[in-house]
C-alpha cells in the first residue's frame, strides 16, 4: 500500500495489496480495501466509513475520486467512482460500474453491475433507480454530505492525536 502521510488510517481497517491512499483521506474501522486482484485508488479527502469494503477484479482498477463518502457497511466493486460522490450506508455497488460526478446513491441502494449512475443523481433502491437531480450546492442533500466529508476530514487530525487503546 502507498498512503499518504496525511491520511489516516485506522489500526482496525485492512489494506490488501496494491492500495493508493491520497491525502487527507480517512479510513475508519472495520474497513477493508482489498487490492489483491488490481489496484484501488482512494483520491484525495475522500472517506471509508466503518466496514465498508471496497475490492477490485483482475479486469479493472476500482478508483475513487475525491471527496467521495463512503458509507458505513458500503460494499464497493466500482471502476470509477468520480469526485463529489456520496455511497449511502449499506449501498451495493457492484461489478464494473460508473458512478459519475456528484452523484448520491441513497442508504441501502443496490447499483447492478455495468450500470452507469448519471452525474448529479440521486438514485434509490433495488436495483437503484433515478430520485431526482441534485440541484447545486444548496440542494439540501449535497450539503447534508458536505457536512459528513468536512467532519471524517476533521477525523483525520483527531484520531491521530487523541485516539487511545482501552487496555
Amino acid at each position: 500500500p502507498k498512503i499518504s502521510k496525511s491520511a489516516y488510517v485506522h489500526p482496525d481497517a485492512i489494506i490488501i495489496g496494491d492500495v493508493e491512499i491520497g491525502e487527507g483521506v480517512f479510513i475508519a474501522p472495520g474497513a477493508v480495501l482489498r487490492g489483491d486482484n488490481n489496484k484501488i485508488v482512494i483520491g484525495d479527502y475522500s472517506n471509508v466509513q466503518d466496514n465498508a469494503v471496497i475490492h477490485t477484479e483482475p479486469e479493472f482498477e476500482t478508483i475513487i475520486g475525491r471527496y467521495v463518502n463512503i458509507g458505513h457497511g458500503a460494499m464497493i466493486h466500482a471502476h470509477i467512482i468520480e469526485d463529489y460522490v456520496a455511497i449511502g450506508m449499506n449501498a451495493v455497488i457492484d461489478y464494473r460500474t460508473i458512478i459519475r460526478r456528484g452523484a448520491i446513491v441513497g442508504n441501502g441502494a443496490v447499483v447492478p453491475a455495468f450500470k452507469e449512475v448519471p452525474e448529479d443523481t440521486i438514485v434509490v433502491g433495488i436495483p437503484a433507480k433515478p430520485l431526482r437531480k441534485v440541484e447545486g450546492k444548496d440542494d439540501p442533500a449535497r450539503k447534508r454530505i458536505d457536512g459528513f466529508l468536512s467532519r471524517y476530514r476533521k477525523f483525520t487530525t483527531l484520531y491521530r492525536e487523541k485516539l487511545q487503546k482501552i487496555k
